[in-house]
């Protein structure tokens, strides 16, 4: 039985990007059986956009701007396909069939739970080798990723308190957790024309950093809880030193009572030998690491990926 797709695609005050991802999602050859667009509170036009342009396609529009993983979570429980695809309101598919090739890849293998696709950014950033063979991964990208319904209804929905960024990390990590896998296809190509709109760097460092301690004190078994905390808060201490604005660490700092409470809330430790293979993962094959992040002219090995830091 071919797997149906519903589409989710969370927008805010983003009416021309998200105008060229629906009629690109639209003219796949295998489209969603639904689109469902969480607009999270535009004061744009895209009301009138949608109503005007994509009438076949289901629009919600939030009262307010409540964060992206509320949108998200609101249409993985608002839609009914046997997947759900996921991408930006400023990303889609390279190629007519990519999505038709990720259902595929999941029908024929249901040990995965998620598939990730290879994106490619305006500043030409590619996340895998183009060409490899389909390879384990730690996380998909928001941006371009597809799910199975089953296995997230399973082990449940975003956490709502991390706001925005690092949801995708502990999703995966409770999805291998639970038995399943996620997996890279790098040859199915997702373009992110990445807009600028809303985007503010400082907040999105702070967001990574706290929403990374949050997630090791809600997943990490609790032998190896203090070593990964103190690891997790150097290793965010160093970038934000690097690129900063220095003050992140500082805010971080200040949210330590929210970050552990919240934390807490949601403790639910994967098994250990679970959590050292999303390390290993982390370490080998995740999105956008270095070295392998770059395009390459010469594909790397099927099946290998280069080596990259640890998160």
């Amino acid at each position: 039985m071919t797997l149906t797709v519903s589409a989710v695609i969370a927008t805010y005050n983003r009416a021309p990007e998200l105008r060229i991802a629906l009629t690109r999602l639209m003219a796949q050859t295998t489209p969603p059986v639904e689109i469902l667009v969480i607009d999270d509170g535009s004061s744009d036009g895209t009301d009138a956009m949608m109503q005007s342009e994509f009438p076949t396609v289901r629009y919600v529009r939030q009262p307010h701007n409540g964060g992206l993983i509320l949108a998200r979570n609101f249409g993985f429980v608002n839609t009914t396909g046997d997947c759900v695809l996921s991408v930006d309101d400023d990303s889609w598919f390279v190629e007519p069939d990519g999505l038709e090739r990720c259902v595929a890849h999941l029908e024929a293998n249901p040990d995965v739970a998620a598939v990730a696709c290879n994106i490619e950014t305006r500043d030409g950033l590619v996340y895998f080798p183009k060409g490899a063979a389909p390879f384990d991964v730690p996380w998909y990208v928001g941006c371009g990723h597809l799910l199975r319904r089953s296995a997230v209804a399973a082990v449940g929905l975003y956490m709502p308190e991390l706001y925005r960024q690092g949801e995708e990390k502990d999703r995966c990590l409770r999805l291998l957790g639970a038995g399943h896998r996620v997996v890279a296809l790098p040859e199915v190509m997702v373009y992110h024309d990445k807009s600028e709109k809303g985007r503010k760097p400082g907040l999105e460092r702070f967001y990574n950093h706290r929403n990374d301690l949050i997630r090791e004190v809600a997943r990490c078994p609790a032998g190896m809880l203090p070593r990964r905390f103190l690891r997790s808060w150097v290793g965010n201490s160093w970038k934000n030193l690097r690129h900063g604005p220095r003050l992140t660490d500082l805010k971080v700092l200040l949210a330590l009572p929210e970050i552990l409470r919240i934390g807490l809330k949601h403790r639910a430790p994967v098994d250990e030998a679970a959590y050292r293979r999303w390390l290993e993962l982390a370490a080998t094959a995740a999105p956008a690491s270095a070295p392998q992040a770059r395009h390459r002219a010469t594909p790397a090995p099927a099946g290998a990926p280069s080596p990259a830091r640890p998160d």
